[in-house]
């Protein structure tokens, strides 16, 4: 499988690449290190090194249609490596489409494919492809398909298996009718099988989209409901609501989830300060996930030196295990499309977020990330 995977890009690079008419390609490269001092199962200290790269081409097809598709190549060692082989990159080493060699572990993984075909009005897209629903910056549950996690900023957002159709009635409505596969790939009873409607609309200041969608379940249908707004005043305000109706046949408080931020950016002399803050409420059944109780709080500070530097600060919070990770990052621009971030978090606290729970007392990564 990762030989075919490796052939297939080779051959259509060589193929289409120096065409007049072939792809546009483009991709990220980044190298990353990795050191903690950890806890529980992991040694005092520890390291990791992981080289990535995700490769993305999009070929025209016509005046209305194109074809996209991108691939993730992964080469890892120490705690990276172990993180890739469990899986926590999204992409594992076991099975066919990862290989473990001398003293490194690899894998690649088709990440998106999709045709995207439009109209004047229309527009249809079909295959592997990224669904993303809400206005939230850092918790979003109306992205529920692929919930983000502020600890995990570089995680790979997830493609799904399905179908998009798009109508823009103007230039500021957009009605978007979708179909997702199941979570489990070989699932034939179509069992997991989701659909629904987003309607999103647009005005000076303000934006509001509206989400229904239905999940096939094998004692009765599920249903999410979701309200997401954002608003662009001196301080941007965005709310973002996903309503689950639980299997129980009961209406329950459980299958919420809620996030609400601020975020407001202001001058400094010849610098910019950036100041972010977001809540989230959680309940158990409701489509969040990575997430095991029910309130938190992010917060954010991000000072631009110059327009090539900047620092960030950071803290995500739980509030009923009293746990707290502190982040701090610094990114400076090497060169155009060239950039290196040095960041560091260190968990605090007795509860879910502590040390003993995230089995690291300090992690210290160095990412150089190249733009193609």
């Amino acid at each position: 499988m990762k030989k075919n995977l490796l052939g297939l890009i080779v051959l259509f690079v060589s193929v289409y690449g120096f065409a007049a008419d072939g792809p546009v390609f483009s991709g990220v490269f980044n190298s990353t290190i990795t050191v903690g001092a950890g806890t529980g199962g992991l040694p005092d200290f520890y390291w990791g090194l992981e080289e990535y790269a995700n490769l993305r081409l999009k070929k025209q097809l016509g005046e209305h249609g194109s074809v996209y598709m991108a691939f993730n190549l992964i080469a890892a060692g120490g705690v990276s490596a172990l993180a890739l082989q469990t899986g926590a990159f999204g992409i594992s080493t076991s099975g066919n489409s990862g290989d473990v060699n001398s003293n490194y572990a690899a894998a690649m993984e088709l990440e998106r494919l999709y045709v995207h075909l439009t109209g004047e009005k229309i527009a249809f897209d079909s295959g592997l492809m990224r669904l993303a629903f809400g206005y939230g910056n850092v918790f979003s549950p109306n992205d529920y398909f692929n919930p983000r996690n502020p600890l995990y900023p570089d995680a790979r957002q997830r493609a799904v298996l399905g179908v998009n159709f798009s109508v823009y009635p103007t230039d500021m409505l957009h009605l978007q009718f979708f179909g997702v596969g199941p979570k489990d790939p070989f699932a034939i009873d179509g069992y997991g099988v989701s659909g629904g409607l987003s309607v999103e609309n647009h005005w000076k200041k303000m934006s509001a989209q509206f989400l229904y969608s239905i999940e096939a379940a094998q004692r009765m249908p599920v249903h999410n409901f979701g309200v997401s707004l954002k608003a662009d005043l001196p301080v941007g305000i965005i709310a973002d609501i996903l309503w689950t109706y639980p299997q129980e046949e009961s209406a329950s408080i459980e299958g919420l989830a809620a996030s609400a931020g601020l975020d407001y950016t202001f001058s400094i002399a010849t610098h910019t300060m950036y100041l972010l803050a977001e809540y989230l409420y959680k309940g158990d059944e409701s489509k969040m996930t990575g997430y095991a109780n029910h309130h938190y709080l992010y917060g954010e500070a991000r000072f631009s030196i110059d327009d090539y530097m900047s620092v960030t600060a950071g803290a995500l919070a739980g509030f009923e295990t009293l746990s707290v990770v502190p982040l701090l990052s610094f990114t400076t621009d090497l060169f155009q499309g060239a950039a290196i971030t040095l960041q560091a978090q260190v968990p605090c606290g007795e509860g879910e977020l502590g040390p003993d729970a995230t089995n690291r007392h300090f992690a210290f990564t160095t990412k150089l990330s190249i733009k193609l």
